[in-house]
Protein backbone atom coordinates (compact mmCIF):
# COMPACT_ATOMS: atom_id res chain seq x y z
CA UNK A 1 0.00 0.00 0.00
CA UNK A 2 1.84 3.39 -0.90
CA UNK A 3 1.56 6.05 1.60
CA UNK A 4 -0.97 9.04 1.53
CA UNK A 5 0.41 12.13 1.44
CA UNK A 6 -0.74 15.15 1.38
CA UNK A 7 0.41 19.03 1.77
CA UNK A 8 -1.61 21.40 4.12
CA UNK A 9 -1.66 25.26 4.57
CA UNK A 10 -2.18 26.77 7.77
CA UNK A 11 -2.77 25.36 11.58
CA UNK A 12 -7.01 25.24 10.61
CA UNK A 13 -6.39 22.87 7.46
CA UNK A 14 -4.10 20.70 9.33
CA UNK A 15 -6.48 20.44 12.45
CA UNK A 16 -9.34 19.54 10.29
CA UNK A 17 -7.81 17.01 8.00
CA UNK A 18 -6.50 15.12 11.46
CA UNK A 19 -10.45 15.61 12.77
CA UNK A 20 -12.11 14.43 9.10
CA UNK A 21 -9.12 11.22 9.27
CA UNK A 22 -10.10 10.16 13.02
CA UNK A 23 -14.16 10.36 11.75
CA UNK A 24 -13.69 8.35 8.88
CA UNK A 25 -11.31 5.56 10.67
CA UNK A 26 -13.62 5.45 13.43
CA UNK A 27 -16.34 4.34 10.58
CA UNK A 28 -13.98 2.00 10.03
CA UNK A 29 -13.88 0.45 13.51
CA UNK A 30 -10.59 -1.05 14.37
CA UNK A 31 -10.89 -2.95 17.38
CA UNK A 32 -7.89 -0.95 18.02
CA UNK A 33 -4.96 0.93 16.48
CA UNK A 34 -1.27 1.93 17.61
CA UNK A 35 -0.45 4.93 15.61
CA UNK A 36 3.18 6.90 15.92
CA UNK A 37 3.45 10.27 15.25
CA UNK A 38 7.05 11.58 13.84
CA UNK A 39 8.58 14.54 12.90
CA UNK A 40 10.74 17.75 14.53
CA UNK A 41 9.99 19.19 17.62
CA UNK A 42 7.50 21.75 16.80
CA UNK A 43 6.02 19.93 13.10
CA UNK A 44 2.46 19.98 15.01
CA UNK A 45 1.94 15.98 16.67
CA UNK A 46 0.34 17.53 19.79
CA UNK A 47 -1.57 19.64 16.97
CA UNK A 48 -2.41 16.43 14.68
CA UNK A 49 -3.97 14.75 18.07
CA UNK A 50 -5.95 17.50 18.78
CA UNK A 51 -7.50 17.68 15.31
CA UNK A 52 -8.26 13.79 16.10
CA UNK A 53 -9.96 14.33 18.88
CA UNK A 54 -12.18 17.30 17.96
CA UNK A 55 -13.02 14.58 14.83
CA UNK A 56 -14.16 12.37 17.36
CA UNK A 57 -16.33 14.96 19.49
CA UNK A 58 -13.88 15.94 22.30
CA UNK A 59 -14.26 19.38 23.50
CA UNK A 60 -12.00 20.51 26.14
CA UNK A 61 -8.32 21.56 26.71
CA UNK A 62 -5.60 18.98 25.20
CA UNK A 63 -2.50 19.26 26.98
CA UNK A 64 0.50 18.00 25.82
CA UNK A 65 1.64 14.83 27.62
CA UNK A 66 5.34 15.36 27.22
CA UNK A 67 6.07 15.67 30.84
CA UNK A 68 3.12 13.57 31.88
CA UNK A 69 3.88 10.94 29.15
CA UNK A 70 -0.02 9.43 28.73
CA UNK A 71 -3.10 11.59 28.59
CA UNK A 72 -6.09 9.53 27.80
CA UNK A 73 -9.45 10.74 26.68
CA UNK A 74 -12.73 8.50 27.19
CA UNK A 75 -15.01 9.14 23.69
CA UNK A 76 -17.51 6.55 23.87
CA UNK A 77 -16.83 3.57 21.96
CA UNK A 78 -12.91 5.18 21.45
CA UNK A 79 -10.58 5.53 24.10
CA UNK A 80 -7.65 7.64 22.78
CA UNK A 81 -4.67 7.46 24.28
CA UNK A 82 -1.97 10.09 23.77
CA UNK A 83 1.66 9.35 24.23
CA UNK A 84 4.47 11.09 24.21
CA UNK A 85 8.03 9.46 24.54
CA UNK A 86 10.21 12.18 24.15
CA UNK A 87 11.25 12.22 27.82
CA UNK A 88 12.57 8.78 27.81
CA UNK A 89 16.00 7.74 27.18
CA UNK A 90 17.48 7.43 23.58
CA UNK A 91 20.58 5.32 24.49
CA UNK A 92 18.62 2.89 27.62
CA UNK A 93 18.33 -0.95 26.29
CA UNK A 94 15.13 -1.83 24.51
CA UNK A 95 14.38 -3.70 28.05
CA UNK A 96 14.72 -0.50 29.93
CA UNK A 97 12.17 0.87 27.43
CA UNK A 98 9.83 -1.50 27.64
CA UNK A 99 9.74 -1.20 31.64
CA UNK A 100 8.98 2.30 31.27
CA UNK A 101 6.01 1.36 28.89
CA UNK A 102 4.70 -0.74 31.32
CA UNK A 103 5.08 1.76 34.42
CA UNK A 104 3.13 4.33 32.51
CA UNK A 105 0.67 1.40 31.14
CA UNK A 106 1.37 1.34 27.48
CA UNK A 107 1.03 -2.18 27.19
CA UNK A 108 -2.31 -2.36 29.08
CA UNK A 109 -3.77 0.29 26.22
CA UNK A 110 -2.83 -1.48 23.70
CA UNK A 111 -4.97 -4.79 24.50
CA UNK A 112 -7.63 -2.85 25.64
CA UNK A 113 -10.18 -3.10 22.98
CA UNK A 114 -11.65 0.24 21.77
CA UNK A 115 -8.39 2.14 22.80
CA UNK A 116 -6.65 4.03 19.98
CA UNK A 117 -2.91 4.50 20.82
CA UNK A 118 -0.80 8.00 19.31
CA UNK A 119 2.24 8.02 20.32
CA UNK A 120 4.84 11.09 19.45
CA UNK A 121 8.31 9.50 18.99
CA UNK A 122 7.90 6.48 18.66
CA UNK A 123 11.25 5.67 17.51
CA UNK A 124 12.34 5.93 20.88
CA UNK A 125 11.03 2.63 21.38
CA UNK A 126 11.82 0.56 18.15
CA UNK A 127 9.63 -2.77 19.43
CA UNK A 128 6.87 -0.15 19.59
CA UNK A 129 7.51 1.02 16.31
CA UNK A 130 7.51 -1.65 14.66
CA UNK A 131 3.72 -2.43 16.03
CA UNK A 132 2.43 0.68 14.69
CA UNK A 133 -0.80 -0.12 12.55
CA UNK A 134 0.17 3.75 10.72
CA UNK A 135 2.67 6.02 11.11
CA UNK A 136 2.06 9.71 10.26
CA UNK A 137 5.08 11.52 9.06
CA UNK A 138 4.87 15.44 9.61
CA UNK A 139 7.20 17.75 8.09
CA UNK A 140 7.70 22.08 8.39
CA UNK A 141 7.47 23.07 4.48
CA UNK A 142 7.25 26.82 5.75
CA UNK A 143 5.81 28.78 8.74
CA UNK A 144 2.80 27.33 8.99
CA UNK A 145 2.23 24.70 6.08
CA UNK A 146 3.49 20.50 6.55
CA UNK A 147 3.36 17.53 4.48
CA UNK A 148 2.02 14.90 6.04
CA UNK A 149 2.58 10.77 5.17
CA UNK A 150 0.69 7.49 6.25
CA UNK A 151 2.05 4.91 5.95
CA UNK A 152 0.95 1.53 6.89
CA UNK A 153 2.57 -0.94 9.13
CA UNK A 154 0.26 -3.87 9.56
CA UNK A 155 -2.75 -5.11 8.30
CA UNK A 156 -5.09 -3.33 10.26
CA UNK A 157 -3.43 -0.33 8.77
CA UNK A 158 -3.49 -1.11 4.87
CA UNK A 159 -7.03 -1.31 5.41
CA UNK A 160 -7.45 1.85 7.25
CA UNK A 161 -5.51 3.62 4.66
CA UNK A 162 -7.27 1.66 1.43
CA UNK A 163 -10.79 2.71 3.40
CA UNK A 164 -9.59 6.79 2.25
CA UNK A 165 -11.95 8.13 -0.27
CA UNK A 166 -10.19 8.88 -3.37
CA UNK A 167 -11.49 12.41 -2.50
CA UNK A 168 -9.71 12.70 0.30
CA UNK A 169 -6.62 14.22 -0.23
Amino acid sequence: MPPAVWNVEGEASFRQRASRLARQWRRQSPAALLAGLQGPLGAGKTTWVRGMLEGLGYRGRVPSPTYTLLEHYELGDVTLVHVDLYRLPENDSEECLAGELEVIGVYDWMAQSGAWLLVEWPDRSPQLRARCDVCIGIEITGADNRRVRLSAGTPIGARLLESLPPDFA
